[in-house]
């Protein structure tokens, strides 16, 4: 989900900034649809997860990772400007 979110949000940063379409060097077939259809499925299939007892401990465990690995990075990336700022 986190993939397709971050083309479609690329994508609209990408041509706010006033570039094209045809500057990405590598392009994603059927835009917009793709990446909508990915999110949707990966939303879904974490959905379906739910409901399949012998699974749930997956989501259980998949999402206070996820949470803990996007946190860990912001922490990282602070630390990495102070870091830069310092030099």
């Amino acid at each position: 989900m986190a993939i397709a979110l971050c083309q479609l949000k690329f994508r609209q940063k990408w041509l706010k900034e006033g570039n094209t379409e045809d500057e990405l060097k590598f392009k994603t077939p059927l835009y917009p649809f793709t990446p909508w259809f990915a999110f949707i499925a990966s939303l879904a299939s974490c959905l379906l997860i739910w409901f399949d007892p012998s699974q749930r401990v997956a989501l259980y465990a998949t999402i206070p990772f996820v949470i803990f690995c996007y946190v860990a990075h912001h922490f990282y990336a602070k630390h990495q400007e102070k870091k830069q700022t310092s030099l």
